[in-house]
């Protein structure tokens, strides 16, 4: 028999619809709504948040915990997460456990909503950990690599990047303070005050650019700074005198990368 340990976290698949979505009781209650004739299911809960409430704290110690499990027991192991922050904890997993199998299983309504994708996107981890799969990966309306996916788009789906760096391996978040600016028309960086940071992660539009202001500002700073794009190389005469790119990945990845030690 199959073992398949799941860790429910909250998240809006452990939540219930009332007159707003909340964290239900039971973070871990698909288990009672699916049952599979080769798999045994064990279940824990080191914490139950809702994601938009995730700190480098608790993923200490979601890492903590997992650097407890004898993986060898089980077949995978399945994460419980909200969607919100779902492509950063994906990231700072897949760094940090990237030899292990582990799917990290979102949905978009609570499981009792008829048109819920959590008991579809519950299904898909679980037969990807039957395949025997290594690595960190994403269910959310099909299968995706932990550090390759971007936060939800407007319609609620996560996009891909086409590959990433090697994982870290670390295991320890830092208490560095890092900034990520996000370009957009006419920002002032006059209005950045990088007291107390201790480096800066600097996104490019989705062609690899970004306006000469937020390039001035980079050459300005007394304190580490990237450029982060998901592209392999930047093209474009605006980001041609730009040195310290982090090509092929996303900002949520780099993140993690860069708070990892």
């Amino acid at each position: 028999m199959n073992k398949i340990l799941v860790i429910g976290l909250g998240g809006t698949i452990g939540s219930v619809e009332g007159d707003s979505i909340g964290l239900d009781d039971n973070c871990l209650k698909i288990l009672n709504t699916v049952e599979y004739n080769d798999v045994e299911f064990e279940g824990a809960s080191p914490f139950k948040i809702l994601s938009e409430n995730m700190t480098k704290a608790l993923w200490q110690r979601l890492i903590d915990y997992l650097n407890n499990i004898n993986f060898s027991k089980y077949k995978g192991v399945i994460i419980l997460h909200g969607s919100d922050t779902l492509a950063y904890t994906s990231s700072i997993i897949a760094n940090a456990f990237y030899d292990k199998s582990i799917v990290l299983v979102a949905s978009d309504k609570p499981i009792e909503h008829p048109q819920s994708n959590a008991r579809s996107n519950f299904d898909n981890a679980v037969k990807h950990l039957l395949s025997g799969v290594e690595g960190v990966y994403v269910s959310y309306n099909g299968i995706k690599k932990g550090n390759c996916i971007s936060s939800a788009d407007i319609n609620d789906e996560f996009r891909t990047a086409p590959s990433a760096p090697q994982p870290t391996g670390k295991k320890k978040i830092s208490n560095k303070n890092v900034l990520i600016v996000r370009p957009y028309v006419s920002i002032d960086m006059s209005s950045y005050n990088t007291d107390g940071v201790d480096e800066v992660l600097i996104e490019m539009y989705h062609s690899a650019t970004v306006p000469d202001c937020i390039k001035e500002f980079a050459n300005s700073l007394n304190v580490p700074y990237h450029f982060v794009t998901h592209k392999e190389s930047a093209d474009y005469e605006t980001a041609k005198d730009i040195s310290n790119i982090i090509f092929g990945t996303t900002i949520e990845n780099a993140y993690a990368m860069t708070i990892l030690e």
